[in-house]
Formats: C-alpha cells, sequence, structure tokens
C-alpha cells in the first residue's frame, strides 16, 4: 500500500514535469528546476521505500534531501518571480549556501554524528524507512524553513499591496500551499511518523505553477498580437478569463477608464455606478455566452466600435475573452469625405491579409521540398481555366463573382499540409498505408486553417467557396476520392474546378517519385478519367484550354 503510494507519487511527478519540457512554447528555466528538484524528491522517497540495505537508503536519503531542501528554496524564487520583485542577490546568495550546506551535512551521515547521531534501516508492512535519532547540527533544517516561511510572508504581504499588478489568488495559494508542506513535516516530526505526505504537497505546487503557466501563455499571446495593432492606430482592449474576470488591460484603455487601475487581478469586476461597469462589464455579461459582439459607444467625446472575442488556446475554444476598443470617431464625424481613404486603407488591410495568407501557402510550399512552384502554377492554371468557363456561366448557375472568389481560394488549397509532420511531408518515396493516412488529413485541416483565418475578415461566400476548395479538392467523380467520398455533383464544383488544375500540374511537372508526362499523355489522361475522376462537362471545357496552357507551362519551364 505505502510502496504503491510512493510509487504513483514518483510517476505523477514525472508526468508533470514532461508537462513543462515538452510544451512547445517557451517554459520559465525557474519552473523547470521546481519541477525536478520536487521529482527528485519524489524518486528519492520511493527509493527510500524499496531500499533492502542502509547503504542504499542513505543514499536515497540523500536525493530525498536534494528535492527537500531545494524546492523550497525554488518555491520561494517563484514567488519572487510571480510577484515581479527579484530578491536581492545577496539574499538569494545566503539561501542558496544556507541549502547547500545542508546537502553538505546530509553526506555527513553515517561517517559522523553531527546531522544524525544514530541511523538504522528499519522494515514494516513490506516497506523501508530510516529509524534516526538528530545531531545537534539537524536544527539548520527547520530553521532554514523558517527563514523559507518569513520571506514567503514577506511576499505575501508585497502581494497583498500590489494585487492589481498580478494574480494575487495564485500567490496566496502557492504560499498556503507551501505553509502546508511545512507544517505537515512539522506533524510528522512530533508523531514521529514513517510514512510522509510532503510530496503530495510539491505536486501540488506544480500544478498550481503549471496553470499559471498555461494562463501566462494564453494572455501573453494575446497581447502580444494585439501589441502589432497598437503601434498602428488608437486600440484599446481588456481581457477576462473564462469566468469574466479580470485579467488585464492596456495603458489606451486605462487612460479611457482609470477606474480600471483600481481593479484586482483574477478577481470580479465589482459592481459599481462608472463608466467601465456600465458599458464594458454589461456589454461583456450581455455577449459571452454567444462568445462575440460589437457595439459604438461614446467615451469622452469619442466614438469607440467595441467588440467582444473569444480565446482559444490549445484544445480548448474558450479560455478568456478580449474585448477591443477602435477608435471610430473620424468616420463617423467625417464619413462623406473619409470615404476613399476608408476604402483605400479597408483594400490595404485585404491585401495584406492576402499576402498573409499567400506566404502561408508559400511557407507550406517550402517545407514539401518535392512541389516547389505548385501553388504558384495551379493558381494560374485555375485563372487560365476560370478565363474560359466565363463563357459557361449560364450553363453551370455561377457568376463573375464566384470565379473571383476561386481564383482568390486557389493558393489556399493545400494549407491543410501546414499541419502535416516534416517526416511525412519531404519524404521522397511512396507513402506507406499509414502515412498517406496521415497525409489524406491535410484535406478537412486545410479547411479549418482556411476558416479560421477568413472568417470574420471576408465575406461568407467567400469563406465557403474556399474550404470547400482546400476541403474536397481530392474528392472523384465516381465517389472514390477523399476526405468525404462525395460523388459527381455532390462535390462543390469549385473543389472540381480545383481537382483538375491540381492533377494537371501533378501530370506535367517532375516529382520525387516520378518524371514530368508530355502534355499529350498529360491531357490523355485527363480525357480518360471524365466521369471517373473529374466532372466530364467541366473536363472538356478544361481540355480546350490546352493552347493556353502549354504556353503557360512553357514560360513556367523557361524560368
Amino acid at each position: 500500500m505505502v510502496l504503491g503510494f510512493y510509487f504513483v507519487v514518483c510517476i505523477l511527478a514525472l508526468i508533470m514535469l514532461g508537462s513543462f519540457l515538452f510544451r512547445s512554447k517557451k517554459v520559465d528555466s525557474l519552473f523547470i528546476m521546481f519541477s525536478i528538484m520536487v521529482g527528485v524528491n519524489c524518486f528519492g522517497r520511493y527509493m527510500l521505500s524499496v531500499s533492502e540495505n542502509l547503504d542504499v537508503a542513505l543514499w536515497a536519503n540523500k536525493f530525498l534531501y536534494v528535492g527537500g531542501c531545494f524546492a523550497p528554496l525554488l518555491t520561494v524564487f517563484v514567488l519572487a518571480r510571480l510577484c515581479g520583485n527579484e530578491i536581492p542577490k545577496p539574499i538569494k546568495a545566503f539561501l542558496i549556501g544556507y541549502a547547500t550546506l545542508i546537502m553538505g551535512l546530509v553526506f555527513t551521515i553515517g561517517k559522523t554524528d553531527i546531522y544524525y547521531k544514530t541511523v538504522e534501516l528499519g522494515h514494516t508492512n513490506g516497506y523501508s524507512y530510516l529509524i534516526k535519532s538528530y545531531g545537534p547540527l539537524h536544527i539548520l533544517y527547520p530553521i532554514m524553513l523558517l527563514l523559507y516561511a518569513v520571506v514567503m510572508v514577506i511576499y505575501l504581504v508585497y502581494a497583498i499591496k500590489k494585487r492589481t499588478q498580478f494574480s494575487f489568488r495564485l500567490v496566496l495559494t502557492l504560499c498556503v500551499c507551501c505553509f502546508a508542506i511545512i507544517f505537515m513535516y512539522i506533524f510528522e516530526r512530533i508523531i514521529g511518523s514513517n510514512i510522509s505526505f510532503l510530496s503530495v504537497g510539491y505536486l501540488f505546487g506544480i500544478a498550481l505553477l503549471i496553470n499559471y503557466f498555461e494562463r501566462v501563455n494564453i494572455y501573453d499571446m494575446s497581447t502580444n498580437i494585439i501589441s502589432a495593432v497598437e503601434k498602428m492606430n488608437e486600440y484599446g482592449y481588456v481581457v477576462f478569463d473564462d469566468k469574466c474576470r479580470y485579467i488585464s488591460a492596456n495603458d489606451y484603455l486605462k487612460k479611457l477608464y482609470p477606474e480600471i487601475n483600481h481593479l484586482k487581478v483574477d478577481c470580479e469586476v465589482p459592481e459599481e455606478d462608472n463608466a467601465f461597469y456600465n458599458e464594458v462589464i454589461q456589454f461583456l455579461y450581455q455577449c459571452y455566452k454567444e462568445g462575440s459582439g460589437k457595439k459604438t459607444i461614446t467615451v469622452q467625446g469619442r466614438y469607440y466600435e467595441m467588440e467582444l472575442r473569444m480565446i482559444g488556446y490549445g484544445k480548448k475554444p474558450c479560455v478568456g475573452y478580449l474585448i477591443e476598443f477602435i477608435d471610430r470617431t473620424m468616420e463617423m464625424q467625417y464619413s462623406v469625405s473619409l470615404e476613399r481613404e476608408v476604402e483605400r486603407q479597408t483594400e490595404h488591410i485585404v491585401h495584406i491579409k492576402d499576402m498573409m495568407v499567400l506566404g502561408m501557402a508559400d511557407m507550406v510550399e517550402s517545407r514539401d521540398t518535392y512541389t516547389g512552384g505548385h501553388i504558384k502554377r495551379t493558381s494560374a492554371v485555375v485563372k487560365t481555366f476560370l478565363e474560359k468557363l466565363e463563357q459557361y456561366c449560364g450553363e453551370f448557375g455561377f457568376d463573375e463573382a464566384f470565379l473571383k472568389c476561386v481564383v482568390k481560394a486557389a493558393p489556399m488549397h493545400d494549407l491543410g499540409k501546414i499541419a502535416i509532420d516534416d517526416k511525412i511531408l519531404r519524404k521522397p518515396g511512396k507513402y506507406t498505408d499509414e502515412e498517406f493516412a496521415i497525409m489524406k488529413t491535410h484535406a478537412a485541416q486545410g479547411a479549418k486553417t482556411v476558416a479560421n483565418i477568413l472568417r470574420g475578415v471576408e465575406d461568407d461566400d467567400f469563406v465557403k467557396i474556399a474550404e470547400n476548395v482546400a476541403h474536397y479538392h481530392h474528392e472523384k467523380w465516381n465517389g472514390y476520392g477523399y476526405p468525404g467520398g462525395l460523388k459527381g455533383e455532390e462535390i462543390p464544383i469549385e473543389a472540381r474546378i480545383m481537382a483538375l488544375a491540381d492533377v494537371f500540374d501533378a501530370l506535367v511537372t517532375k516529382r520525387c517519385y516520378k518524371e514530368a508526362f508530355t502534355y499529350d499523355e498529360a491531357f490523355k489522361i485527363i480525357e480518360e478519367s471524365l466521369g471517373q475522376h473529374f466532372d466530364p462537362k467541366l473536363g472538356k471545357i478544361f481540355m480546350s484550354c490546352r493552347p493556353e496552357l502549354e504556353d503557360l507551362y512553357n514560360i513556367f519551364l523557361e524560368k
């Protein structure tokens, strides 16, 4: 029972350490060191419980003390980091030196009686423990814990005074956890218990830090993205967690609403009769369940567009809410005279967005070293094909606006490959069945990526067309394509158009697994695939584009 308990605690420590080490984002090294020390402590505790002789038990005890000395010390350093007020170097050096001294004394156990007078190995109910009597210098260890407790109290008082600048709740919880560990140590000493629960307290401390780290990454990520916009325009924002508790706001918004300076981080905004509560918090409560909302308000004589957005992180669709404030005074007061400028700026923003999408497409293509230029070529093929299709708008039931949307969506058709591992994407030979199954997921993943990028920026019709192009361009007319096995006209026409361009480029260009086909061979394959792979009506029109396509690819090949 006891061995199982120590073993589970040891495994949990390793799992929590892994949650820090294998995160994609940068992790504070102090948090990692704390997790390692806790892991060493748990490992020492378990090794002691399974020791069969005194020598092994004493070595396990040394591991236990490594964690027991430095984990509390690192907890103090973590508290200082959370409060944003580092410990002075002389005090830090003293604390580290003190902990190191204790470790030096631990290494004298079994050789002198200054730390342990006597020590023996005891066995009870299948587990081992040390039976010891303490030497004169052992008092230094509880004194060390007392010093840590004093420093923690100092930082706790500091946190109370500065609680509007960081999460007081986290600091308080971590302090309570540390005090509980210290009192648990005192209690175990008094009753002379052979079973220790101190490691559980340390694990709880790691769990708190993991939670803190995740929250910091979420909100730091949001503010980092926003900072680029702040430099371009007058822009304010405020962030709340998923329970509508206040997290942070930028200086611009604090000037608009000075009452923000008195809010407590990680706490609900108190109901008060002021502008911030009446305008912003009421708006939050009205819109947070839907996850979005927009409203125009007047603050200090200026017009602001206030918009609420959900903040997602990893697999969690909502970990908080962002309310943005964009100054719309000029548009409201001088809408007529500034209409052309607004249009120009809007076009510029859309152009930037388009360049970002193309940049992502180029990034995907740069990872796939065997399809270089594919996106540019297929986009050109789609444009050439659609110029011919303009003559058939009435027959197929689409208009010129639809054709423009397809041309614009074409470069995004393979964005889903950004989620495919390089080992598969860059593989020079034929895929295994398992690898091909993974590769096929790029279609559905591409649709999600396109939707996430465009939704809220582009109109819904274009978003749907771009999603369909990415999602279904590998479907086949006979129903044997992927990812949905759609058949015939179940496949969106924009995806059927993209499929012809995609396959044509794959045929007439060299790939790692084949040489380039001639134009005759390529068009023959496409002709034979009409009604099987491709829409037969669209395919015949595509075949009629052969002169234009040959001229186009001759130019590409010359480059």
